[in-house]
């Protein structure tokens, strides 16, 4: 639980805070809330203060009211991103992107801040839109102040959710000439969020590119880009897991039987790290690893950076008959589960467009191939899931089954959970005890002070690794 502040995230004041001492402070988990009681029916109504230090008052200004950057003639990243427009493995008239990693997740590694590099907003949500001459960046109302000071006039920003704002596909059909060719990069847009574009986009008869070879943005970024996380995975102990990886893995393969699959493509990082009792650190305030899985009848696969795989997560592995293959072969793999006629699973809100189009067109290649070699020219692979072959590959659409069987926590997790929470209580005591005696004697703390206090304690309790994360202050 982290503390939440009110107030601008960019801004650092000092508070003075007076609080009587026979109050006491209570805190929402979700919001920073403040409540008083007495333990005198009959004394004055306690009161918490906030000033600043220079006893002015603070006051809230319109949007429209903040000063602009000043105007730029260029932005030299937008220039070069446009430059590669033109080339001929390109071609493309716009380019989307989105905040997202290749497994969809909400927050990323510092080398796929791909829509942060390019435009310069480090909000945590937000989609970028680049054609050959705008430049326009969606976020929801959290950050509409502060993608207001870190754009420069290059760019325009869409209050996403305001009345009369487009959405992004929207915007490309009026800004755009029909005919145009909007480029992604495939692994970063869900199957289903690719799909939706598509269909929207071909109103004013724009096509949909998917660029594989490589993301332009990173093009660009070239050798200031960081570096990709490499910290060691390590092993989830059994006593917290509570359930062993053989015991899951049977389970989920139980699933695969029932809806007629045999095998299944899992691309969400705390999936995998649940499935497998894994944890990793490549996401800050996360316990992922960057990686794919492959989970078949008889095996499975992990793909991952060997690097990260120590002697003792190589020999878990080994015990639950995972192999692993490198991270970047999941496409060339997907394609050959269709060679080998699998029934493969499929979460398409989950699983990257890349994937789930390799697949298909491994599909198409396959039925192609059995067309000519059978000359009966009439085993067409439509994209359903009904079976024209016995063997043939097909692909089965339905939700990660994972999901739900990480959702319903056994008793060894329920227990580790309660127990958390009373450390989390007794880190919490000891910082209501420390504020306390801070205000008695009139000490002075910003927000970021108290919120570092807060950190001190919670990581002096037993166990404790990292926050879930940052506070905002």
């Amino acid at each position: 639980m982290n503390m939440r502040s009110l107030a601008s995230p960019a801004t650092v004041t000092k508070l003075s805070l007076s609080i009587h001492p026979s109050s006491f402070l209570t805190i929402n988990p979700f919001f920073f809330f403040y409540k008083f009681k007495s333990s005198h029916h009959n004394h004055k109504p306690h009161f918490f203060s906030i000033r600043t230090c220079t006893s002015s008052s603070i006051s809230a200004k319109p949007s429209s009211n903040f000063r602009k950057n000043p105007p730029t003639n260029s932005d030299p990243k937008l220039t070069s991103l446009r430059r590669l427009f033109s080339k001929p493995d390109v071609s493309i008239d716009a380019y989307i992107i989105p905040s997202q990693d290749a497994h969809q997740s909400e927050f990323i590694a510092e080398c796929y801040g791909r829509r942060e590099y390019i435009s310069g907003f480090t909000g945590s949500a937000g989609t970028a839109i680049v054609t050959n001459d705008k430049a326009a960046l969606w976020t929801d109302g959290r950050y509409f102040l502060q993608a207001e000071k870190q754009l420069n006039s290059s760019w325009i920003l869409m209050r996403a959710g305001n009345p009369g704002v487009p959405t992004t596909s929207e915007w490309l059909n009026q800004v755009l000439a029909p005919g145009a060719r909007v480029g992604i990069d495939p692994f970063l847009f869900t199957s289903d969020a690719a799909e939706e574009l598509k269909q929207v986009i071909s109103k004013k008869n724009h096509e949909l590119v998917y660029l594989y070879n490589s993301n332009l943005v990173d093009e660009i970024w070239k050798e200031v880009r960081p570096e990709p996380p490499n910290k060691p995975v390590r092993v989830h102990d059994l006593k917290y897991a509570g359930l062993d990886v053989a015991s899951k893995l049977s389970s989920l393969r139980s699933e695969l039987v029932k809806a007629g699959s045999s095998a299944i493509i899992i691309s969400a990082l705390d999936e995998i790290a649940w499935l497998l009792n894994l944890r990793g650190s490549d996401i800050p305030h996360s316990p992922v690893v960057y990686a794919y899985l492959i989970v078949e009848i008889d095996g499975a696969t992990l793909f991952i950076d060997d690097s990260k795989v120590t002697e003792e997560v190589d020999g878990h592995l080994k015990k639950a008959n995972i192999e692993i293959k490198p991270y970047n072969s999941i496409i060339s793999e997907t394609e050959n589960l269709a060679a080998r006629g699998a029934a493969l699973w499929l979460d398409t809100s989950s699983v990257n467009a890349a994937i789930v189009n390799a697949y298909n067109a491994a599909c198409d290649k396959y039925y192609q191939n059995y067309e000519n070699k059978h000359k009966t020219g009439n085993k067409v692979f439509d994209g359903s899931n009904e079976k024209s072959d016995v063997g043939a590959p097909i692909a089965v659409h339905k939700l990660s089954p994972v999901s739900l069987a990480k959702a319903i926590k056994n008793e060894t997790e329920l227990k580790g959970m309660q127990n958390c929470h009373l450390r989390d209580a007794a880190a919490l005591a000891q910082f209501w005890d420390w504020l306390e005696t801070e205000i008695t004697n009139n000490r002075v703390s910003t927000e970021v002070e108290v919120s570092d206090k807060l950190l001190e304690f919670r990581s002096k309790q037993d166990g404790f690794l990292d926050t879930s994360f940052d506070t905002i202050s």
